[in-house]
């Protein structure tokens, strides 16, 4: 509850994906799933090799999920960065969208 309260005091999207999504055993790099016991605490990922430890891989997979999530929804579309800038840091930039029924008008948050 605190973190929906810091979120929306911010004015930032809160949103929890299903309590029984997967999201351990699954590559971070190419999404392959893997089937692991609670003592693997890393695992190398049999189809693109990449050795990645287990809670960073589900942390990973959590976030991708609930992005995907929101975009099905049409609550937030990826856009392209306005900045011609190259900056060092990858960042994700996304647009809240409010579609009505028969508009395709979207306001920028």
């Amino acid at each position: 509850q605190l973190s929906k309260y810091k979120t929306e005091l911010e004015g930032k999207l809160y949103h929890e994906i299903g309590r029984f999504e997967k999201s351990t055993g699954i590559c971070a790099e190419c999404g392959q799933h893997h089937v692991l016991t609670l003592n693997d605490r890393n695992f190398t990922c049999k189809a693109c090799e990449v050795y990645q430890s287990r809670d960073l891989s589900a942390a990973k997979s959590i976030a991708k999920t609930g992005e995907l999530n929101l975009i099905a929804a049409g609550i937030v579309a990826r856009v392209a960065p306005t900045s011609q800038q190259k900056s060092a840091i990858k960042t994700k930039v996304f647009e809240l969208s409010k579609f009505a029924v028969g508009t395709e008008k979207k306001e920028v948050a």
